[in-house]
C-alpha cells in the first residue's frame, strides 16, 4: 500500500510588516534591546540590495560593547528604507543581539543600548553611505605632535597589555577607541616623538615600536638613557664595535629581513627590545643575539613590569 507524503510547504518570507518590533515614525534615539535588534536582523536585512552581513565587522562591534567602549546615540544611526528594510544597521544590531547580557549591564547599567533610528530613508542614498575617510587613532589625537607616531606606539602597548609570552596576536585588532584611551594613560608616548621619527627617516626602525619601547623605559630606574639611545640610534657616528644602537642600526641597514615565522612586526619590536636592554644595563651583545625566535619567551623591557611599574592593567 503506497503512502501519499504532504507536500512541504515553502518557508514564508520574513518580511517588516511581520516584524513585532515596529519601527518609530519618525528619527528619534530608542532603546533597542538585543530581542529588539535580533528580530530587525531576521525581519529587516534581507532586502536583495542589502551589503551582506560581515561576521568578523559584527564581531568587531560586539567586543566593543562588550568591553564598554561603544558609544550609543551617535549621529550614525541605524536606518531603514521606506518599506521597512534595513539600509545601514545590521551589523551593529547583530553584535547587539549577540551581546553577552552581564557585560551590557556590567559597562551601561542595561541589557539594551541606545541608537538614533532613521525610518522612511530613501534606499537611493545606500550607495552614499560608509563612504567617507576612515577615522584612525591620529585624526582623534587631535593637537599631540607626531600623532600618528604616538598612535601606533599606543597601539603597541594595548597589544603588549594583553600578556601574551610569544608575540602580539592582538595587535591588528584593536580598534580606535582603545588606542586613544591607551594614549591618555601612556603620556610617556609624547616624550620622545620627534626624537623616533628622526630615527626613523635615518634608519627605518619603526617610530611607533621605538615610542612603545621608550614609554615602558621611561618607568624604569634606565629612563635617563632613552635621549643618548635614540640619539645614537640617529647619528650612528662614533658607536663602537659592538654597541647596541650600532647592532640595532644594521639590522634595519638596507630594510629589515624577518627570520622565522613570528610576524614582521613582533620581530623588529622584538629586537629594539633586545638592543635597548643590552644598552640600558650595559650588557654584552651580538648580532645573532638580537635574533627573536618563535619558541622563546618574547622580550620585555628591562625593569618594567605590565601590573606592577605604573602601568595601566
Amino acid at each position: 500500500m503506497t503512502t501519499k507524503s504532504r507536500p512541504v510547504e515553502p518557508v514564508k518570507a520574513l518580511v517588516p510588516a511581520d516584524d513585532p518590533y515596529p519601527l518609530p515614525s519618525e528619527p528619534q534615539i530608542l532603546e533597542v534591546t538585543q530581542e529588539m535588534a535580533s528580530s530587525w536582523v531576521s525581519y529587516r536585512g534581507n532586502h536583495p540590495k542589502l551589503r551582506p552581513l560581515s561576521k568578523n565587522v559584527a564581531a568587531g562591534y560586539q567586543e566593543l560593547m562588550e568591553t564598554g567602549e561603544f558609544c550609543e546615540g551617535t549621529p550614525e544611526g541605524m536606518i531603514f528604507d521606506t518599506e521597512g528594510y534595513g539600509i545601514s544597521f545590521q551589523h551593529r544590531a547583530k553584535a547587539l543581539a549577540n551581546a553577552d547580557p552581564a557585560a551590557l549591564i556590567k559597562h551601561y547599567g542595561r541589557p539594551y543600548l541606545k541608537f538614533w533610528i532613521f525610518p522612511n530613508q530613501s534606499r537611493d542614498i545606500a550607495p552614499y553611505l560608509d563612504q567617507g575617510y576612515r577615522r584612525t587613532s591620529a585624526h582623534m589625537l587631535v593637537g599631540k605632535p607626531y600623532a600618528k607616531d604616538v598612535g601606533t606606539g599606543a597601539r603597541y602597548l594595548a597589544a603588549l597589555a594583553d600578556g601574551s609570552r610569544y608575540g602580539m596576536p592582538r595587535y591588528n585588532r584593536i580598534k580606535v577607541p582603545e588606542i586613544v584611551k591607551t594614549a591618555r594613560v601612556w603620556p610617556e608616548l609624547e616624550w620622545y616623538p620627534a626624537e623616533a621619527y628622526a630615527v626613523w627617516k635615518a634608519t627605518k626602525i619603526p617610530a611607533g615600536a621605538l615610542l612603545a619601547v621608550a614609554a615602558q623605559a621611561g618607568r624604569t630606574q634606565h629612563k635617563e638613557k632613552i635621549h643618548d639611545w635614540l640619539e645614537g640610534l640617529r647619528r650612528g657616528s662614533n658607536l663602537p664595535d659592538g654597541d647596541p644602537r650600532l647592532l640595532l642600526r644594521e639590522r634595519f641597514n638596507g630594510g629589515f629581513v624577518s627570520l622565522g615565522k613570528m610576524p614582521r612586526r613582533d620581530q623588529q619590536y622584538g629586537q629594539i627590545v633586545k638592543a635597548w636592554n643590552a644598552y640600558a644595563t650595559g650588557s654584552e651583545l651580538t648580532a645573532y643575539g638580537l635574533r627573536v625566535r618563535a619558541d622563546e619567551l618574547f622580550p620585555q623591557v628591562a625593569g618594567f613590569v605590565w601590573g606592577q611599574t605604573g602601568a595601566a592593567a
